[in-house]
Protein backbone atom coordinates (compact mmCIF):
# COMPACT_ATOMS: atom_id res chain seq x y z
CA UNK A 1 0.00 0.00 0.00
CA UNK A 2 1.29 3.37 -0.89
CA UNK A 3 2.00 5.92 1.66
CA UNK A 4 -0.47 8.34 2.30
CA UNK A 5 0.97 12.26 0.20
CA UNK A 6 0.98 14.00 3.75
CA UNK A 7 3.23 11.31 5.06
CA UNK A 8 5.64 11.47 2.39
CA UNK A 9 6.30 15.19 2.63
CA UNK A 10 6.94 14.78 6.28
CA UNK A 11 9.21 11.50 5.54
CA UNK A 12 10.43 13.91 2.67
CA UNK A 13 11.31 17.34 4.87
CA UNK A 14 12.55 15.04 7.73
CA UNK A 15 15.62 14.34 5.30
CA UNK A 16 15.96 17.84 4.22
CA UNK A 17 16.56 18.23 7.65
CA UNK A 18 19.12 15.91 8.67
CA UNK A 19 20.88 16.24 5.61
CA UNK A 20 21.87 20.10 6.25
CA UNK A 21 21.78 19.21 10.01
CA UNK A 22 24.72 17.20 9.23
CA UNK A 23 26.52 19.66 6.92
CA UNK A 24 26.10 22.72 9.28
CA UNK A 25 27.11 20.52 11.97
CA UNK A 26 30.59 18.96 10.14
CA UNK A 27 31.15 22.52 9.50
CA UNK A 28 30.82 24.67 12.45
CA UNK A 29 30.27 21.84 14.95
CA UNK A 30 27.73 21.34 17.86
CA UNK A 31 27.80 24.78 19.86
CA UNK A 32 27.85 26.69 16.81
CA UNK A 33 25.11 25.08 14.81
CA UNK A 34 21.96 26.37 16.21
CA UNK A 35 18.43 24.74 14.78
CA UNK A 36 17.10 27.95 13.92
CA UNK A 37 20.42 28.28 11.54
CA UNK A 38 19.29 24.97 10.34
CA UNK A 39 16.02 25.88 9.80
CA UNK A 40 17.31 29.05 7.94
CA UNK A 41 18.93 26.70 5.47
CA UNK A 42 15.62 24.47 5.10
CA UNK A 43 13.45 27.21 4.58
CA UNK A 44 11.22 26.45 7.63
CA UNK A 45 10.41 28.26 11.07
CA UNK A 46 12.66 27.01 13.45
CA UNK A 47 9.56 25.18 15.56
CA UNK A 48 9.23 23.00 12.66
CA UNK A 49 12.67 21.30 13.60
CA UNK A 50 11.14 19.85 17.07
CA UNK A 51 8.30 18.54 15.23
CA UNK A 52 10.74 15.84 13.97
CA UNK A 53 13.27 15.99 16.10
CA UNK A 54 12.91 16.44 20.20
CA UNK A 55 15.64 18.58 20.57
CA UNK A 56 18.70 19.74 19.28
CA UNK A 57 20.41 17.36 20.56
CA UNK A 58 18.63 14.66 19.09
CA UNK A 59 18.83 16.09 15.64
CA UNK A 60 22.89 15.94 16.65
CA UNK A 61 22.44 11.82 16.93
CA UNK A 62 20.07 11.56 14.18
CA UNK A 63 22.83 13.37 12.22
CA UNK A 64 25.64 11.10 13.11
CA UNK A 65 24.10 7.72 13.60
CA UNK A 66 21.89 7.60 11.34
CA UNK A 67 23.77 7.79 8.07
CA UNK A 68 26.53 5.65 10.02
CA UNK A 69 24.13 3.18 10.02
CA UNK A 70 23.41 3.05 6.00
CA UNK A 71 27.23 3.04 5.76
CA UNK A 72 27.28 -0.19 7.93
CA UNK A 73 24.35 -1.81 5.87
CA UNK A 74 26.44 -1.02 2.27
CA UNK A 75 29.44 -2.17 3.67
CA UNK A 76 28.01 -5.40 5.74
CA UNK A 77 26.03 -6.45 2.30
CA UNK A 78 29.54 -6.71 0.50
CA UNK A 79 30.71 -9.13 2.70
CA UNK A 80 27.65 -10.75 3.04
CA UNK A 81 27.36 -11.54 -1.32
CA UNK A 82 28.20 -15.01 -2.87
CA UNK A 83 32.00 -15.57 -3.66
CA UNK A 84 36.12 -15.77 -1.78
CA UNK A 85 36.37 -14.08 1.35
CA UNK A 86 39.13 -11.73 -1.35
CA UNK A 87 36.59 -11.33 -3.22
CA UNK A 88 34.16 -9.99 -0.56
CA UNK A 89 36.65 -7.64 1.05
CA UNK A 90 37.45 -6.50 -2.34
CA UNK A 91 33.71 -5.28 -3.18
CA UNK A 92 34.24 -4.07 1.15
CA UNK A 93 37.32 -1.93 0.12
CA UNK A 94 36.06 -0.35 -3.19
CA UNK A 95 32.46 0.43 -1.32
CA UNK A 96 34.06 2.42 1.58
CA UNK A 97 36.47 4.41 -0.84
CA UNK A 98 33.24 5.48 -2.19
CA UNK A 99 31.37 6.26 0.71
CA UNK A 100 34.36 8.32 1.44
CA UNK A 101 33.43 10.27 -1.04
CA UNK A 102 29.47 10.24 -0.89
CA UNK A 103 29.49 10.56 2.68
CA UNK A 104 32.16 13.09 3.29
CA UNK A 105 30.43 15.20 5.82
CA UNK A 106 28.85 12.47 7.36
CA UNK A 107 32.50 11.02 8.21
CA UNK A 108 33.12 13.86 9.29
CA UNK A 109 31.27 14.52 12.05
CA UNK A 110 31.12 10.70 12.96
CA UNK A 111 35.26 11.32 13.51
CA UNK A 112 34.44 14.88 15.60
CA UNK A 113 32.69 12.76 17.81
CA UNK A 114 35.21 10.52 18.45
CA UNK A 115 37.42 13.47 18.71
CA UNK A 116 35.37 14.85 21.97
CA UNK A 117 34.60 11.26 23.55
CA UNK A 118 34.40 13.51 26.92
CA UNK A 119 31.82 15.97 25.83
CA UNK A 120 29.53 13.27 23.64
CA UNK A 121 30.01 10.14 25.78
CA UNK A 122 27.47 8.09 25.02
CA UNK A 123 26.91 9.46 21.43
CA UNK A 124 30.49 8.44 21.35
CA UNK A 125 29.60 4.54 22.40
CA UNK A 126 27.01 4.19 19.88
CA UNK A 127 29.90 5.37 17.24
CA UNK A 128 32.66 2.57 18.78
CA UNK A 129 29.25 0.52 19.23
CA UNK A 130 28.94 0.34 14.81
CA UNK A 131 32.54 0.52 14.03
CA UNK A 132 32.85 -3.19 16.23
CA UNK A 133 30.49 -4.55 14.24
CA UNK A 134 32.18 -3.84 11.16
CA UNK A 135 35.68 -5.05 12.27
CA UNK A 136 33.72 -8.04 13.83
CA UNK A 137 32.84 -8.73 10.38
CA UNK A 138 35.77 -8.47 8.84
CA UNK A 139 37.58 -10.16 10.89
CA UNK A 140 35.05 -13.30 10.53
CA UNK A 141 35.22 -13.39 6.68
CA UNK A 142 39.46 -12.61 6.95
CA UNK A 143 40.02 -16.00 8.75
CA UNK A 144 37.80 -17.45 6.72
CA UNK A 145 39.90 -16.52 4.16
CA UNK A 146 43.01 -17.75 6.05
CA UNK A 147 42.04 -20.92 6.00
CA UNK A 148 41.16 -21.13 2.07
CA UNK A 149 44.64 -19.91 1.67
CA UNK A 150 43.89 -16.40 0.29
CA UNK A 151 45.47 -14.50 3.27
CA UNK A 152 48.90 -14.82 5.20
CA UNK A 153 47.96 -16.76 8.26
CA UNK A 154 50.65 -15.10 10.23
CA UNK A 155 48.37 -12.28 11.25
CA UNK A 156 45.65 -11.31 13.64
CA UNK A 157 42.30 -11.21 11.79
CA UNK A 158 42.20 -8.10 14.78
CA UNK A 159 44.82 -6.61 14.11
CA UNK A 160 44.14 -6.45 10.49
CA UNK A 161 40.60 -5.16 10.71
CA UNK A 162 41.24 -2.53 13.20
CA UNK A 163 44.35 -1.14 11.43
CA UNK A 164 42.05 -1.49 7.71
CA UNK A 165 39.63 0.97 9.59
CA UNK A 166 42.08 3.10 10.87
CA UNK A 167 43.86 3.35 7.08
CA UNK A 168 39.91 4.29 5.99
CA UNK A 169 39.62 6.77 8.56
CA UNK A 170 43.19 8.37 7.74
CA UNK A 171 42.36 8.67 4.41
CA UNK A 172 39.24 10.16 4.47
CA UNK A 173 40.64 12.83 7.30
CA UNK A 174 43.28 13.42 5.41
CA UNK A 175 41.81 14.03 1.65
CA UNK A 176 38.44 14.67 2.35
CA UNK A 177 36.04 15.97 -0.62
CA UNK A 178 39.56 15.54 -3.27
CA UNK A 179 40.27 12.00 -2.43
CA UNK A 180 38.20 11.22 -6.06
CA UNK A 181 40.43 13.69 -7.71
CA UNK A 182 43.52 12.90 -6.64
CA UNK A 183 46.11 10.85 -8.60
CA UNK A 184 46.79 8.42 -5.90
CA UNK A 185 42.89 7.74 -5.97
CA UNK A 186 43.14 3.89 -7.50
CA UNK A 187 46.41 3.22 -5.85
CA UNK A 188 45.23 3.85 -2.26
CA UNK A 189 42.30 1.50 -3.13
CA UNK A 190 44.93 -0.99 -3.93
CA UNK A 191 46.75 -0.16 -0.79
CA UNK A 192 43.82 -0.49 1.28
CA UNK A 193 43.42 -3.96 0.17
CA UNK A 194 47.20 -4.88 0.38
CA UNK A 195 46.98 -4.21 4.46
CA UNK A 196 45.15 -7.47 4.33
CA UNK A 197 48.26 -9.68 3.32
CA UNK A 198 46.86 -11.05 0.26
CA UNK A 199 48.36 -14.01 -0.74
CA UNK A 200 49.85 -14.17 -5.03
CA UNK A 201 49.44 -16.97 -6.55
CA UNK A 202 53.44 -17.70 -6.67
CA UNK A 203 53.23 -17.79 -3.04
CA UNK A 204 50.11 -20.26 -2.87
CA UNK A 205 52.12 -22.31 -5.30
CA UNK A 206 55.25 -22.51 -2.57
CA UNK A 207 52.87 -22.40 0.58
CA UNK A 208 51.52 -26.32 -1.16
CA UNK A 209 54.95 -27.63 -1.87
Amino acid sequence: MARPVNEEKRLERRKRILKEAVILFAEGGYSNTTTAIIAERVGVTPGTIFQYFPSKEALYYAAVLEPLADIQVKSLACLQQEGTPGALIKNMVKEQFNDIYFYTNELRLAQSVLGQRIRFPELTQKVLESIKVMTDAIESVYAEGQLMGEFDKSFSPAMISRSYISFLNGVGLTLGESIIHHPEWENLKGHAYYLFAPIQPKEKLEESK
